[in-house]
């Protein structure tokens, strides 16, 4: 436990220094925010192809800590370039590799410590949380630096903290699949079929929408809203830092109201922030929201996580978390990247919030649904294993 704890440190303080502030990196470069959108979303597509197939390749793996150390080391190097290019052109192709790599990263880790805690009894969350600690440390001090010098060499510094998680990863602990003679045609087909986890992809997505069109222009909304740039790490410190307490009491709240609801409310906890961010116009009310979207996100993340992995059989823990992460980050970023940025460029960055704010209260209205649903008839949104029950949903 104290090995995942130490990488989940490691990995999130190495994306604090990085994708906070890709937009304005991308903007800064003189690039328009559909422009910005577009290379955004465009790493959203990646993702949706990269990460389910090196999910499947990593439930076929003897040692599958290989295909994660090899995503940590490669993004970084490969990100290098984008400082050295102001083309789309070459942003763009760049932008291609790198997010196949990159994105990869979290739910190859994910899918390795929900086995692992599963198998030694612990949450997700209570090694997940270490994450949000060092993200709120990372952004904090990175905000104030970037607002000082710059955003020119953020890769620079991912490269530098990648290296630790790489280094780390030596001592990573690893597992093994219980079924080696799995074919991706199988590994497929046990998704397509598993009807109720398609279901619930499909709610998640729209939280995801929303969730990854406010990760991406909220330095934007603080670039046209003009607020001190060097509180955008503060902001997104905020977040981070409730989150840390919060993954605890996520887990307490769905033992005693069930996973969906909770995943409910962290829909609706969400929509209120993006109507507040709509509504007000001061940077420290802001940043007094933020806190709302990091009660949300952990509400969320440690549950969504922990859900996917029961919703899997043994042999395909890895794919059904990637193709979690695909969906949701990956298509919810291509849909609200791209949309975000057009929003943006014709009705102003505050508008957005308003499209925000109606896809989360539509998630939310979902997931009580699905949780009706399940209340009904206790098979029909349940895992195809006989075993595994959702947690806080009954045995």
């Amino acid at each position: 436990m104290r090995k995942l704890a130490a990488y989940y440190f490691l990995f999130y303080l190495s994306i604090s220094v990085l994708q906070p502030y890709m937009s304005i990196f991308f903007s800064d470069k003189g690039f328009s925010y559909t422009e910005v959108g577009f290379i955004l979303s465009l790493g959203a597509f990646v993702s949706v192809i990269a990460q389910p197939t090196m999910g499947m390749i990593n439930d076929r793996m003897r040692n599958p800590r290989i295909v994660l150390m090899s995503t940590v080391l490669l993004a970084p190097l490969i990100g290098l370039g984008f400082s050295f290019s102001s083309l789309l052109a070459v942003v763009i192709a760049l932008n291609v590799i790198f997010t196949w790599f990159q994105s990869s990263s979290a739910p190859l880790a994910d899918a390795i410590a929900v086995e692992i805690g599963s198998r030694e009894g612990f949450s997700f969350g209570s090694v997940r949380l270490w994450g949000a600690l060092s993200y709120a440390l990372g952004t904090f001090f990175t905000g104030f630096i970037y607002g000082k010098y710059g955003y020119d060499h953020i890769f620079i510094f991912f490269l530098a903290v990648s290296t630790l998680v790489f280094v780390l990863l030596f001592w990573f602990p690893n597992t093994k699949p219980a079924h080696q003679d799995t074919t991706f045609f199988e590994q497929a087909k046990e998704v397509v079929r598993n009807k109720p986890f398609l279901f619930f992809l499909g709610i998640s997505m729209i939280t995801a929408i929303s969730s990854a069109t406010n990760f991406s222009f909220l330095p934007i909304y603080f670039k046209e809203m003009g607020f001190d740039k060097s509180l955008l790490g503060t902001a997104y410190a905020v977040a981070a830092l409730i989150e840390v307490p919060m993954f605890w009491v996520a887990t307490i709240l769905c033992r005693k109201i069930g996973s969906f609801n909770v995943l409910s409310l962290s829909a609706a906890i969400y929509a209120l922030k993006c109507f507040l961010l709509y509504a007000l116009h001061d940077v420290y009310l802001t940043l007094g929201v933020q806190l709302l979207d990091g009660i949300s996100f952990a509400f969320a993340a440690g549950t969504a996580v922990e859900v996917v992995g029961r919703f899997a059989s043994v042999r395909t823990k890895a794919t059904f978390q990637t193709i979690y992460a695909a969906v949701t980050w990956g298509l919810g970023g291509i849909f609200g990247n791209a949309a975000g940025g057009v929003i943006a460029d014709g009705m102003g960055t505050p508008f957005l919030y308003v499209v925000l704010f109606g896809l989360s209260a539509t998630a939310s209205v979902l997931f009580v649904y699905m949780d009706r649903i399940q209340s009904r008839n206790k098979h029909a949104i349940i895992f195809p294993t006989k075993h595994d029950s959702l947690p806080g949903n009954g045995p």
